[in-house]
């Protein structure tokens, strides 16, 4: 309790240890409880079901033209033929990635409900049970579906739901059970849960599932897997001998899919590795930076306590004594720095959780398994930032320490320097990805889409009337004043298209060649503003039927020169393509390659409809424009789309790394700037003597200056060269996953250097400058 009286006496006696470590452990602390909420958020995915560590997925790597593209997906044959084969395997799934729909009953209608198709086994596959209704048959039967406790409350205001009949996409399905729904921390959603035999899976002949197995308890894990890979390959090779491919089977177990599957497409957004490593070493950096500045302000004002400290060693006091005292006073400091952490960290969670894309609940950070982390780190920061200044302070000479002075006494401390160097190495690293990153987004937004997305307006949601009068629909669409085109698709431009296969109709090899396929209308062009390098767009003549247009990148892969008026065929029949355009962005954004693609009119389905208009999109425009599609269908909920909202949410991912990267370099830069104003302090006002003696020789205030900025700011010009170099490396690493991107030129490394040596020269010039202009008589009486 002594100590402790002593310790709260000597913190109020030094402002600087307060209003500079406590922030700065504040901080670093903070990050890293963010950092471990995330974390153990990230690590829970699909540890909630009861099958977890018997649960693996099919996946195949799929080789062509020199590219492999990973998919989770595989043939229906993966379900229907395998298990049969394989007595390891207890159970199978697999699901059918649906959409959002709109469900109807008894004239309401619920919009943008998540929908996934899935095998009877499911609830077998996944250890799951039903609150109503039987899991044995309840995706059995054709038109069946479960729903999830909240959707059922949604539709019918009760669980109790068994039984009756809802409207999704305009067919009947009957509710054939009701369970919980399933946390967040899973790889997939739905809130309705429909039969697989709904779509008619055997009418599917290509990639289209996502195939789960249920293995044994006792079955040997490596062989299994290699007699599923084996058969599947087996199921492959047909198809890939048609497509001219190579195709391998692979198998990853649940609980690694969410951060570790090689798939590039998958049910849910997939977590990120590399992010989970970016925020570890932010917030370690932030967090050394802080420990750093702590030790080194620590053991910079022990110097100041040398008489007290030989004093008490005078009377008695032995290392552990003193090495006691220290732990102590670090003890305070890190419970108040950590009461302060876990305020920052409640204000910072929805921020970061919104940032991160993750839900983050409060009940994580204070669960038993995030106490015991906290508690065991507490207690490791406070041995670790207290050894050196136990075992520094407590070693002094007791002669030369009753004298206030050690012994031997240097200008710059080892630690002193090292503390310069990391802090400004970490913060030069940052300013210059933030840079880097944000040039990079800039350069990828500017990029041409191959086409204008401006002022286009995508209009979704329809039933089967709108649907049915999709011509006329389209013609009064286009009458309305404001509307420069209109057009109907069954693809959304910017949002996925359907895989197929593409040969001349003179090849007599039978080898497809896989393509992408657009099935639009006529008009699709224009609305879109694509770029039409030969030939025409589709029209209503009849045979547009079975034409294609072609992009740049599908003329290229077929070696075509003159392809207008050419013949290729994806099933059977001929098709005419009647025109080229300009490679455009229909996928993928300016990051990748554009692939492949077809546009086809072969199809009278239609999915959503488009606009074209001049300028804002106005309220009253927006009821002209619902009122036509209620002509057909009263109960229409009108919502829209700004097609350039989609290609801008194609960058989240690199803008979220950069406001991660912003706010990590906003903290580095506050804690070294307020570690290196307090070293300034403290180093200046131990060459006090020095100083006066240097202007009783006749030293200027300029070449004082000179001296006192320049001792500090060589060490930053040092931090700033060991930066530049982890820079290039890392940067080069990180832009080589972008097909377009930025060069590193010279000029990134030069303003982050910049500024590094602006903010180093702000936080030591104040007080540099007192220090020339004081009075050389005060000076010497200094001490």
């Amino acid at each position: 309790m002594k100590q402790l009286r002593y310790t709260f006496r000597m913190l109020k006696r030094n402002p600087l240890l307060v209003f500079v470590t406590l922030p700065g452990l504040a901080f670093g602390l903070a990050a890293f409880l963010l950092l471990s909420v995330y974390v153990r958020h990230e690590l829970s995915y699909d540890q909630q079901f009861p099958t977890k560590d018997r649960v693996v997925r099919l996946y195949n790597s799929i080789t062509q033209r020199n590219s492999t593209e990973t998919s989770p997906l595989s043939l229906r044959s993966a379900y229907t033929e395998i298990p049969a084969k394989v007595p390891e395997i207890d159970a199978a799934v697999q699901i059918y990635r649906g959409w959002n729909v709109n469900v109807e009953r008894k004239n309401k209608r619920f919009e943008k409900n998540q929908l996934l198709y899935a095998d009877p086994g499911f609830f077998d596959v996944f250890g799951l049970n039903l609150l109503a209704g039987n899991k044995k048959t309840a995706l059995r039967d054709l038109n069946s579906v479960v729903l999830t406790v909240p959707t059922a409350k949604k539709f019918f205001g009760t669980t109790n739901c068994v039984g009756k009949t809802i409207t999704i996409s305009d067919q009947p399905f009957t509710v054939t059970g009701v369970m919980k729904q399933l946390p967040t921390t899973t790889h997939f959603h739905f809130d309705l849960l429909a039969s697989m035999s709904s779509v008619h899976p055997e009418k599917f002949g290509g990639f289209e599932f996502f195939t789960y197995f249920l293995l044994n308890k006792n079955a040997n894990r490596e062989q299994t897997e290699a007699k599923i890979n084996a058969l599947n390959d087996q199921l492959m090779k047909p198809l890939a001998d048609m497509f001219n491919l190579n195709a391998n089977s692979g198998i990853e177990p649940l609980t690694r899919i969410h951060l570790h599957t090689k798939a590039d497409f998958d049910l849910s957004e997939k977590g990120s590795l590399s992010s989970i490593y970016l925020i570890a070493g932010l917030a370690f950096f932030i967090l050394l930076l802080a420990m750093i500045n702590y030790i080194n302000l620590y053991v910079l004002h022990g110097e100041k306590r040398i008489k007290e400290i030989a004093s008490r060693k005078a009377l008695g006091a032995d290392k552990w004594t003193l090495a006691k005292l220290f732990y102590t006073e670090t003890g305070v400091i890190s419970f108040f720095a950590l009461f302060i952490a876990f305020w920052i960290t409640e204000l910072a969670r929805p921020w970061f959780a919104h940032l991160m894309q993750r839900s983050l609940p409060a009940s994580d950070l204070f669960s038993p398994a995030g106490l015991l982390i906290v508690v065991a780190f507490l207690i490791l920061l406070i041995f670790v930032s207290g050894a050196y200044p136990s075992f520094n302070l407590s070693g002094i000479n007791l002669v030369t320490g009753l004298k206030g002075q050690r012994e031997k006494q240097r200008r710059k401390s080892p630690l002193s320097i090292a503390s310069v160097v990391v802090q400004f190495s970490v913060a030069v690293f940052l300013i210059t990805s933030l840079i880097v990153i944000r040039s990079q987004i800039s350069y990828l937004k500017d990029i041409p889409l191959g086409f204008n997305a401006s002022h286009v307006i995508e209009i979704s949601g329809l039933n089967k009337d709108t649907k049915t009068h999709r011509h006329a629909i389209k013609e009064e669409l286009s009458k309305l004043p404001f509307v420069t085109s209109a057009a109907a698709s069954i693809h959304n431009m910017g949002s996925g298209s359907s895989g197929q296969g593409i040969k001349l109709y003179s090849d007599a090899s039978g080898n497809l060649n896989s393509i992408h396929e657009y099935r639009v209308h006529p008009g699709f062009g224009k609305t879109m503003q694509l770029h039409l390098l030969q030939g025409r767009f589709f029209d209503d003549r009849e045979t547009d039927h079975m034409a294609v247009i072609l992009n740049e990148a599908a003329v290229k892969m077929l070696g075509l020169k003159d392809p207008v008026g050419k013949l290729v065929t994806m099933y059977k029949d001929p098709m005419k393509i009647i025109g080229v355009v300009k490679d455009f962005y229909y996928n993928s954004s300016s990051s990748e390659k554009i692939a492949p693609l077809m546009l086809t009119n072969y199809s009278d389905k239609v999915n959503c409809f488009y606009v074209r208009i001049p300028g804002k999109f106005t309220k009253a425009e927006q009821k002209q424009v619902a009122s036509i599609f209620q002509q057909y269908d009263p109960n229409f909920i009108f919502s829209t789309y700004e097609l350039t909202d989609r290609y801008n949410e194609k960058f989240a991912n690199e803008e979220r790394v950069m406001r991660l990267i912003s706010a990590g370099t906003v903290l580095a830069i506050i804690i070294s700037f307020m570690g290196i104003m307090a070293l300034s302090i403290f180093t200046t006002a131990r060459r006090t003597k020095e100083i006066g003696v240097r202007k009783v020789m006749g030293s200027s205030v300029r070449e004082i200056l000179q001296l006192l900025l320049f001792d500090m700011l060589i060490w930053v010009v040092g931090a700033m060269l060991l930066a530049f170099a982890a820079d290039y490396f890392a940067l080069n690493h990180w832009l080589s996953n972008y097909a377009n991107r930025v060069s590193l030129h010279p000029g990134y490394f030069i303003i982050s250097g910049m500024f590094a040596l602006l903010v180093a020269t702000a936080a030591v010039g104040w007080q540099s400058w007192k220090a020339a202009t004081r009075n050389p008589v005060d000076a010497l009486r200094y001490e």
